[in-house]
């Protein structure tokens, strides 16, 4: 693949996990304040299928073109964020994404990610993968979405996103 997603996240319960392809990037101190995804804004995260033949799957191009078969149905939605930030990327220094989901939405996602520990997710938005990485450990509140190509990548999909620029 072109680039690596790095989705840095914290569980509720105390500490730092990582759903990666590389390794982490230094946590930032704080996290920024965000504003509202809009709500057609399409944002989800599915498991990738090992069988593209399962029933329930919907297939996406990856971005080098390549089919991507998706589980359906995506077990992070646009529904379950809170608010979307634009933050750095400590190894590379381009922008990323920062989502930060509801306090209703948390307890499902913790649920959703410790059974998917090990699998291929993908981050789409629209019908955009924006990429594809594996779940090293479970996560609740926060994800950072890493691995874009520029920081001008992450501002264009956060005004898609939200609607506002960064």
């Amino acid at each position: 693949m072109r680039s690596t997603l790095l989705i840095v996240t914290m569980a509720l319960a105390s500490g730092l996990s990582a759903c990666t392809q590389a390794p982490p990037a230094p946590a930032a101190p704080e996290t920024p304040a965000g504003v509202a995804p809009l709500a057609n804004a399409r944002i989800q995260m599915r498991e990738v299928a090992e069988d593209a033949q399962r029933p329930g799957v919907t297939t996406l191009k990856d971005r080098d073109g390549n089919a991507l078969p998706l589980i359906e149905p995506a077990f992070i939605t646009t529904a379950d964020i809170a608010t979307v930030a634009v933050g750095s990327d400590g190894h590379t220094g381009h922008g990323t994404l920062i989502l930060r989901f509801t306090d209703d939405a948390a307890p499902r996602i913790l649920a959703a990610t410790e059974a998917r520990v090990a699998k291929r997710v993908a981050f789409t938005v629209g019908d955009q993968v924006l990429n594809v990485a594996v779940i090293a450990g479970p996560f609740a509140q926060t994800m950072q979405v890493s691995g874009l190509d520029s920081t001008e990548e992450a501002h264009r999909l956060y005004t898609e996103i939200t609607g506002k620029a960064p």
